[in-house]
């Protein structure tokens, strides 16, 4: 077992899969720092962390939640099914009881925030290298609470919350694809993914689902 202090044995391989640069640039920064011999590869999204995941052995899946192709879930759900030896870490800034337990039903073996201090995060992957659960500071008192009203919250990805939060101040598909620079049919799939995510017959229930959730 490695224990707090050791470096990570020779040959260990890390995947980050964390779109926005200053984070993974950090993660990259503190795994050469406190480990050994260890080798750091970098996905921006999650398809490109699948496609890595495929020609390449990973001993951990360093993994945030909010990515811009797909949700961390998704990428965890997708990862596990193909590799169900992978063991992965979400590092995250995302807070929520019900995120936790989405993480923890798709396979994740450990959780920590973005805002834990640099001990909780390297023992956090210690312990997920050796096959260990790890929850970090704050998490495990998020994990004991009450889900929000007692209602499952979908996760979307970044861009769906930019076109629904577009949708819901009335703007048409061309003018949302216009915005974003995107196609209009790119648009029309994000909302169908959306309305089968909330459950929604219609764009209104979609609105008025998201508003009664707090996502809106």
């Amino acid at each position: 077992m490695i224990r707090a202090g050791e470096p990570l044995s020779l040959s260990r391989k890390v995947l980050i899969v964390e779109d926005h640069p200053i984070v993974s640039d950090s993660l990259f920064r503190l795994i050469n720092e406190t480990f050994d011999d260890t080798i750091c590869i970098h996905a921006a999204t999650g398809s490109k962390g699948l496609s890595y995941l495929n020609s390449n052995r990973f001993d951990i899946v360093l993994l945030d939640i909010n990515l811009p192709d797909m949700t961390g879930i998704e990428f965890a759900s997708q990862a596990k099914s193909r590799y169900p030896e992978i063991r992965i870490l979400v590092v995250t800034s995302l807070a929520q009881r019900h995120i936790i337990e989405k993480a923890v039903s798709a396979g994740v073996l450990g959780f920590v925030l973005k805002t834990s201090d640099v001990k909780d995060i390297t023992e956090g992957i210690r312990q997920v290298v050796e096959g260990n659960s790890y929850f970090g500071l704050g998490v495990k008192e998020l994990m004991s609470g009450h889900s929000v009203s007692g209602k499952s919250i979908p996760l979307i990805t970044r861009r769906e919350s930019e076109i629904l939060k577009l949708i819901a101040d009335g703007f048409t598909n061309q003018e949302i694809a216009e915005k974003l620079f995107i196609g209009t049919s790119t648009v029309d799939s994000h909302r169908k993914n959306m309305l089968i995510k909330f459950n929604a017959k219609n764009t209104a229930a979609l609105i008025k689902n998201a508003i009664s959730m707090g996502i809106l």
